[in-house]
This record gives structure tokens, C-alpha cells and sequence, in this order.
């Protein structure tokens, strides 16, 4: 879920990137104000509105008092403004004003007029009143069409389209499904590796890797010592099926001891070792008895003692049927 919830969390802030817009930016500070404006898009376009931001601060007791602006705009249509309050902090006074100005088509000209900035100095007694003149604005406008020849001229360019929040949203679940089918392909190859090396093992050797992964697994230090007995136990069974054809893993403990009873295979002395194994190992996977490393690793033991003198008289009986032919 973490791999899912970066890769759309990446793809979605690119899409946010690619989307920004330019901004016109301009300082016309004047002494101890500093006034700049910020106007988004970069050049005035007569389809879209135009956002100007004109931020103005000074020390905190100067006061500074812009006059309405509303008839300072020229090239516009509509001028509205969104003033929020002064913010003062570290003895300076922050004020911002945010304007939306519509653009009439055709025009030659966006400007703001200059006007007259208002200012108190209130570190004097009486306060001082004093102002000053701001510098015109010209908004940048798009670039002019060519003119139309009586032999046009075609130059194509490229055009990229931004693609949608849906489009990116697929994408990135299209990666991540592709991740996990990969994820589940080499899961699947290494399982049928596995299987194919096993088919050619001799039980002995099987059990010895699946007594190993198991140990590698570190249950015991983990607290999980109802799984390891389970997994150990399986380990003897498979060996058990493979080396004497009887179906251990299917079976209950007292099945099997009587299924190995019968067999020529199994002494008493092994049938015997074989009993208190199993059966200690079933009173803390069924019986909830408490088990500690110490009892795990006289298990694992007692188990490898038992997988490696069997297959020492497996191999031998092998030997003597391979003498006698």
C-alpha cells in the first residue's frame, strides 16, 4: 500500500507542476515601503481574468494608506479588490491587496495609473504626514498575431496536453499492477524452481533444505513456537512419505504410528523415538502447553538426529538391493 500511495501521490504533484502559470512581477518600493505587485498570468490574456496582488509593508508605525484604485486601471472592464487585514509582526506592518481585473478584447493598453500613496509616521509627536507618487504599471500583453499573406506559411509546433487527474490516477494504478504482477511472476518462477530441484533430490536431501529454511525463519526468538513444532513436525512427515511411501502429512500422530507400525522400515526403537517426538510436539501445537528455545532447539535435534540415521540406513538398504542384483 506504501508503494501505491507514493507513486499517485508523485504522479498527482507533476500534474500540479506541469499546470503552474507564469507571474508579472514589479517592486516600486519608495524608502522604508516597500510596495510590489504580482500579477498572474504573465501577459494579459482578453479570455482570462487577471489576478493582481500588491503587497505593501513598512515598520509598524508608519502607516501607509493606498487611495481606491478602482479608477486607476486602465484596459479593464471590471476592477474588484479583496483586501485582508494589516498583519504585523517584528515591528513590520504587512498589507496585501488582491485585485480582479477582466480585460476588454482589443485594447492597445493594461495600465495602472499612478497614485498617491499615503503615509503617517506616528515615531514622531505630532505624527508626521507626508506621501508620494507611485510609478505607472504596464501589463505585458500576448504577442501580436502575424498578418495573413496572400502565401500563408504553416509551421507546425508541438502542443502538449496536459493530461487529466483521471489519466494520471490510471497511470500510476497501471504501474503498481504492473509492479505486483512482476512481484508475483518471480514469486511463482522461484516456487516452480524450487519444486523442479526438489524432484530430483533424494528425501534426505529435500528435508535438509526445508529443515534449513525453517531455521532461517527464526520462529522461536519471534514468540512463535505453536508455528515452528507445526513446521517441524512437517519437515519428518515429507521425509517420511518420500523415503517410505507412507502418507505422513495427511495423517494423525496416532495414524501414522500405526501405519509405521506395520512397516518393516521402522524399529521399535525408532517407532519409540518417533512417538515421544511427535507427541511432545502436538501438546504445544493442540494442547497449549508453553514451549522456550531451549526445547525448540532439543527438538530440531532430536529431528536432524533422526532424518540423518535414517537416511544413513535408507542409503545402505539401497546399497545391499544394488549388490544382490
Amino acid at each position: 500500500m506504501k508503494v501505491v500511495r507514493f507513486c499517485i501521490v508523485a504522479l498527482v504533484a507533476a500534474w500540479v507542476a506541469f499546470d503552474a502559470r507564469g507571474e508579472f512581477t514589479a517592486d516600486f518600493s519608495h524608502g522604508e515601503v516597500s510596495i510590489r505587485y504580482a500579477a498572474t498570468p504573465d501577459r494579459i490574456d482578453p479570455a482570462v481574468d487577471t489576478m493582481l496582488t500588491i503587497t505593501v509593508e513598512s515598520p509598524s508605525d508608519l502607516v501607509v494608506r493606498l487611495p481606491d484604485l478602482r479608477d486607476r486601471f486602465g484596459g479593464f472592464s471590471t476592477a474588484e479588490d479583496f483586501a485582508r487585514d494589516p498583519i504585523t509582526a517584528n515591528g513590520r506592518t504587512r498589507q496585501v491587496f488582491r485585485w480582479r481585473l477582466v480585460p476588454k478584447p482589443a485594447e492597445d493598453r493594461y495600465r495602472l495609473a499612478p497614485f498617491a500613496v499615503q503615509l503617517e509616521d506616528k515615531r514622531t509627536n505630532p505624527p508626521t504626514r507626508s506621501s508620494f507618487a507611485t510609478a505607472p504599471v504596464v501589463f505585458p500583453k500576448e504577442g501580436e498575431r502575424p498578418a495573413v499573406t496572400s502565401a500563408p506559411e504553416v509551421e507546425v509546433q508541438p502542443v502538449h496536453i496536459r493530461p487529466t487527474l483521471q489519466t494520471v490516477t490510471l497511470w500510476g494504478l497501471a504501474v503498481v499492477a504492473g509492479v505486483a504482477l512482476l512481484a508475483l511472476a518471480l514469486w511463482g518462477l522461484t516456487r516452480i524452481s524450487r519444486k523442479v530441484r526438489e524432484h530430483f533430490q533424494s528425501p534426505i536431501e529435500r528435508a535438509r533444505e526445508r529443515l534449513q529454511r525453517l531455521l532461517d525463519k527464526d520462529l522461536p526468538k519471534r514468540g512463535l513456537f505453536k508455528e515452528f513444532y507445526i513446521e517441524l513436525t512437517m519437515v519428518v512427515r515429507r521425509y517420511i512419505e518420500d523415503a517410505h511411501g507412507i502418507r505422513a502429512p495427511k495423517q494423525t500422530t496416532e495414524e501414522f504410528l500405526q501405519a509405521a507400525a506395520s512397516s518393516p522400515s521402522f524399529s521399535a526403537e525408532v517407532l519409540s523415538q518417533l512417538r515421544t517426538f511427535l507427541e511432545s510436539a502436538d501438546l504445544v501445537k493442540f494442547a497449549g502447553q508453553e514451549a522456550n528455545p531451549d526445547m525448540t532447539d532439543t527438538a530440531t535435534r532430536h529431528a536432524r538426529d533422526y532424518l540423518e540415521s535414517d537416511a544413513q540406513i535408507v542409503a545402505a538398504e539401497l546399497a545391499q538391493k544394488g549388490a544382490a542384483r
